[in-house]
């Protein structure tokens, strides 16, 4: 069986999120045995996503809101 690669766990993962790719930012990729790790944010929202790596079956999902301060630096930098 082939194991998918890191990019096709993005591409999954961003998928699961119902997130436009080009809203993807500080997006990291690990993989350990069995899964990739992946985690993105987005311009409100920073996202954990675990990507079985035989299939690209998405095994757990998280998302949490990123600190006020930390969404008005984007906001302000954007607008900058």
């Amino acid at each position: 069986m082939k194991n998918i690669n890191a990019n096709t766990a993005i591409n999954a993962a961003v998928s699961y999120a119902s997130v436009n790719a080009k809203d993807v930012c500080n997006l990291d990729v690990r993989h350990t045995e069995g899964f990739y790790e992946v985690t993105f944010e987005n311009d409100w929202t920073r996202y954990d996503c675990y990507v079985d790596d035989a299939d690209g079956e998405v095994l757990g999902f998280d998302s949490r809101p990123l600190p006020e301060h930390v969404m008005l630096a984007e906001l302000n930098r954007a607008t900058a």
